[in-house]
């Protein structure tokens, strides 16, 4: 169905609606461990942010990544380097979305309220902790950050038809932008790779771990080059 038909669905009938009875509506909600938002009421919004808050030392903003990443760098004392990054996985021009009537959107915005009330939340709590920061700082970091992305694009970036290219690990969806690397440097594959087969290596360190009778620290447990 449209867009238009979802958003005009009653809230009880929408919120049972998930696939493989995970993903639905006010997706952040559910995945904080809460389910239906019928009977909440403001005072219970307001009790639930406070012990989100409460949780978190930092909830990172995804049109403000960058920011995000140099706050996240901060509060876990790590480089410029640690944080680099290859943008991949955001949707490709030809594949844009119409934009929404204002009716419409409004509707989705009371369908995921609870979504919409954590988003406006830690947006306010995360430009507190922005300026706290200090902005001419901030820059600072940022021009770090990006001169780390571009060393680490020099590095690992090749060109689609290379023999150096990575295959295993790269299977994005088509309507996803993506980039080349080289598989023959563990780093530039891992920068890359779906989240299913990042989870997948996480595993078969641990299988490793386990046949090996726990020796050593896990994080020391190598997984052959793919």
């Amino acid at each position: 169905m449209s867009l238009e038909e979802f958003a005009d669905l009653p809230y009880e009938k929408v919120v049972r609606w998930r696939l493989a009875k995970v993903y639905g509506i006010h997706q952040m909600f559910y995945d904080m461990g809460y389910g239906s938002a019928e009977d909440l009421t403001p005072t219970n919004m307001d009790r639930i942010l406070t012990k989100l808050n409460s949780t978190f030392d930092l909830v990172m903003v995804a049109e403000r990544y960058d920011e995000s990443l140099v706050l996240l760098k901060d509060l876990m004392c790590w480089t410029a380097d640690d944080v680099a990054y290859l943008s991949i996985n955001f949707r490709k021009k030809k594949f844009a979305t119409n934009k929404l009537a204002p009716e419409t959107r409004d509707k989705l915005l009371q369908l995921s309220y609870p979504d919409a009330k954590i988003y406006e939340f830690f947006l306010k709590v995360f430009e507190k902790k922005v300026e706290a920061f200090g902005r001419a700082r901030m820059a600072k970091e940022l021009a770090a950050v990006q001169a780390a992305n571009k060393k680490l694009a020099e590095k690992c970036v090749v060109n689609e038809n290379s023999p150096l290219r990575a295959e295993k690990g790269m299977e994005w969806v088509e309507v996803v932008s993506r980039v080349t690397v080289r598989g023959d440097i563990q780093d530039c594959v891992d920068v890359v790779r779906t989240e299913h087969d990042m989870l997948n290596d996480v595993r078969e360190r641990q299988r490793l771990w386990v046949a090996r009778r726990w020796r050593g620290n896990l994080s020391q447990v190598v997984v052959p080059l793919r």
